[in-house]
């Protein structure tokens, strides 16, 4: 991002990244990360997440009460590649707002709202002509009297099959569902679930907050079950699995928590939180070498991730490889800010020095 500092805010949450994870490459980025609007952030980003609270009146977007009028606004996509987490997508872009304005029949407000949620997705104010065949479709749908706010959530609902208005045809199923159009065929859109045993529909958003919800409430039994049905519904967020591993850890079935995180880094294997969570498992069952390399790949991934610093420093002094443990506890006593327990790693990182001397 910018080299001058930032404070940045997230509305929502963004699949693949912990709040973790996402602090620590904000900080990597030169910035921080906003707990709430009211800390005053420069950029407000928005998930895809947030596309049911925010888009309730679209295109004016409903934000987070204390939101900063002057900040600015940022799709989930910006938001990642300005942080290094995506990479550009290959495209001729030469069209400009008011080019896909004219060639699609959308108002300039409906545009911006579907930049926001990159299901038109500009750079640096230039569009693709795929961006204009997303545009003509939302038009359309539009004009069927659907709102931003439902054409958006068919549009996220697509990418995560790598598709977009762009290249599907949606259309209104007799009861209202929007749905791809196959010809005189439609097929619902990914993202959704008939819920066993229960006359209702959700989407993996709600399944996932009561996920999130029992486990904050305790009810790890009850949350296992929510993220096993999200497991199943979403196969490329790596945060899915990696929740479900640390529930089940909790739960006592240590190997099966190894599975899943294991799961989590085949979907990314830049997870650190993952490595650091397997290394953890695979020390309690005293396998330290594979610990050792699952925390050495955490640090590949991220060579200042304090966790993985911190445990490997652990690993090194227990096993009295003093010299090489010395180099760990200078390396995580240089972080910034300094880690909570300093004090403990300053007094680790003196006995590893005075037994290095004695050996």
């Amino acid at each position: 991002m910018s080299e001058r500092s930032f404070s940045l805010y997230v509305v929502g949450r963004v699949p693949g990244l912990t709040r973790e994870r996402l602090a620590l490459a904000v900080h990597a980025a030169g910035g921080r990360l906003a707990r709430s609007p009211s800390d005053r952030p420069d950029l407000v980003a928005l998930s895809h997440r947030s596309a049911v609270a925010a888009l309730v009146d679209a295109p004016r977007l409903v934000l987070p009460r204390g939101t900063p009028a002057e900040a600015s606004l940022i799709s989930e996509f910006t938001l990642k590649r300005r942080l290094g987490l995506l990479s550009e997508t290959p495209q001729h872009r030469h069209l400009s707002a008011e080019d896909i304005e004219r060639g699609s029949g959308l108002d300039p407000g409906a545009i911006r709202c579907l930049a926001l949620y990159d299901v038109l997705e500009p750079v640096a104010g230039q569009f693709a002509f795929r961006d204009l065949r997303a545009a003509r479709e939302a038009c359309r749908l539009l004009k069927r009297g659907f709102d931003l706010g439902e054409i958006v959530g068919a549009a996220l609902e697509l990418m995560r099959t790598g598709r977009g208005l762009f290249d599907t045809s949606v259309a209104e199923a007799p009861w209202g569902e929007l749905m791809q159009s196959f010809g005189e065929r439609r097929g619902r859109l990914n993202g959704q679930y008939v819920l066993p045993l229960a006359e209702e529909r959700a989407s993996l958003d709600e399944i996932l907050s009561r996920a999130e919800s029992l486990a904050e409430a305790g009810d790890l039994a009850g949350a296992e079950r929510w993220y096993r049905i999200a497991l199943t519904m979403d196969r490329s967020d790596p945060v899915i699995p990696f929740n479900l591993g640390n529930i089940v850890d909790e739960l006592g079935r240590p190997g099966e928590a190894m599975l899943l995180h294991r799961q989590a880094i085949g979907r990314d294997p830049t997870f650190a939180d993952a490595w650091v969570n397997l290394a953890a498992i695979q020390e309690a069952e005293g396998r330290a070498d594979d610990a050792e390399a699952s925390l050495r790949r955490a640090l590949e991934s991220n060579s200042r991730f304090p966790l993985a610093l911190h445990n490997l420093g652990l690993l090194l002094t227990r096993s009295a490889r003093f010299a090489e443990a010395l180099s760990v506890w200078d390396r995580y006593l240089a972080l910034q800010p300094l880690p909570e327990d300093a004090t403990a790693a300053v007094r680790l990182r003196a006995l590893c020095r005075m037994s290095g001397l004695a050996t």
